[in-house]
């Protein structure tokens, strides 16, 4: 749905924000522990690249994969994550979004 907003000009405001594992099969443990983490914005926790922890190939290749408000299936998503403190981990995520 956004994918084709964005040429149009609609930007809508960014629900949250998930870590999202670049490098596939050749990714380290660092960037694997840190796939799916969601955050909301204006939390203080540091997205992607990582720095001094990743052992990737060629350096850190993960991106911040942002859900805008059209995109996060209603504001539950959103406030789920500020209710827990506005950082979540892939496997909360996952279990939260397989309810």
């Amino acid at each position: 749905m956004a994918w084709f907003s964005w040429p149009f000009g609609k930007k809508t405001a960014a629900a949250y924000i998930t870590w999202h594992l670049g490098g596939g099969s050749k990714a380290c443990e660092a960037c694997r522990k840190l796939d799916g983490t969601s955050w909301v914005p204006g939390h203080a926790f540091k997205g992607p690249p990582l720095k001094a922890e990743c052992l990737c190939p060629g350096g850190c290749t993960c991106r911040e994969l942002v859900v805008r408000m059209d995109e996060a299936w209603g504001p539950g998503n959103a406030e789920w994550i500020t209710k827990r403190g506005g950082l979540v981990t892939g496997a909360q995520m996952d279990k939260f979004l397989s309810n």
